[in-house]
């Protein structure tokens, strides 16, 4: 019977069940990570992946500009105030990351584009939807700091500045396609909301809206599927633009190329001459050449044939005369 336990004992058994009962974190080589290590295994969901890179969403940017810039002159056109609208941010984020960002109450509708699958999201926060339809009925836009549901009265307004907001959108796309948005439905509490999965990647613009003082939100979420095979035709369409544009840029002149020294050389094509020959011949010797050997002298330009060319003298010199150019010469 062994006897009893002494503390030190005790201590190494608890080291023992500590050590084997911590997950084991191995390496992407396979190798084991140490028990001192200080590694604490995280999650990762890999149904929402980053679809968009940051390149497809600062171009997103740059388009959705053009939106808030069109849409602030119409609303400011129908409600006759001076509305400023800015964009804050253009992010792509799951479903349910979406749905937590809105607030409660708040005015939502949902809306369809013909031609494209998925349902968007349009959020308007209560204050700012309430204001707006105060001006559309002659007020002057002023609300109460307490933030409730729209009557519908309210919503019924409302419909005509969604229907602005979804059609301006529609427009941004410069495709075969002529893109019709429609809404589909409204509700007030992002918690019944039922659009889509949760995690379902969302295209999420941000817009800051300024009317007066107060500074309220507007939000356009649009589901991945939705925009994808708008992108696909963007990706198309600037590809084939590509295609159609030289690779290098037009040539331009500069004063210091005006001292560059280039070779040039006038020379003539002799008829083939007999191996033999060749090897009889010594200083001295004359070889006879064709009459027409002068009229046909090739002149060349950094090694590269360039002109046809009529040899013979002028004021006492040797001379050529350009007749013609090569068409198919090799210029280096």
């Amino acid at each position: 019977m062994a006897g009893p336990l002494n503390q030190s004992d005790i201590d190494k058994l608890v080291a023992e069940a500590a050590q084997a009962s911590a997950p084991c974190v191995f390496r992407s080589d396979g190798t084991k990570f140490q028990a001192s290590n200080q590694v604490t295994p995280r999650p990762f969901d890999f149904r929402t992946p980053v679809l968009l890179n940051e390149s497809e969403l600062r171009r997103l940017r740059g388009i959705h500009n053009g939106l808030i810039s069109t849409v602030t002159g119409r609303l400011s056109s129908l409600l006759r105030a001076d509305l400023s609208l800015t964009l804050n941010k253009l992010t792509a984020m799951p479903y349910a990351a979406f749905a937590d960002s809105m607030k409660n109450p708040t005015h939502i509708s949902l809306f369809k584009i013909d031609h494209l699958p998925g349902i968007g999201i349009l959020e308007i926060s209560s204050r700012l939807a309430i204001s707006m339809s105060n001006r559309m009925l002659g007020g002057r836009g002023i609300t109460d700091d307490v933030e409730r549901h729209l009557t519908e009265i309210e919503i019924a307004l409302l419909e005509e500045i969604v229907d602005i907001i979804i059609q301006e959108w529609c427009r941004l796309w410069r495709d075969d396609r002529q893109y019709t948005g429609r809404q589909i439905g409204s509700e007030n509490n992002p918690r019944f909301l039922q659009a889509c999965s949760n995690d379902t990647l969302m295209l999420a613009l941000t817009i800051e809206a300024f009317a007066g003082e107060s500074m309220e939100q507007i939000q356009l979420a649009i589901p991945y599927n939705m925009i994808e095979p708008i992108m696909k035709n963007m990706q198309s369409a600037r590809d084939k633009n590509l295609q159609t544009q030289p690779d290098a840029k037009p040539q331009q002149w500069r004063n210091s190329y005006n001292q560059i020294s280039v070779p040039l050389i006038a020379d003539w094509q002799v008829p083939g001459v007999a191996l033999s020959d060749v090897l009889r011949m010594r200083v001295g010797d004359i070889m006879e050449m064709p009459k027409t050997t002068l009229g046909s002298t090739r002149v060349r330009i950094a090694n590269a044939p360039r002109f046809q060319a009529q040899a013979g003298c002028e004021n006492g010199h040797v001379a050529i005369q350009i007749n013609s150019e090569i068409t198919n010469a090799n210029i280096v």
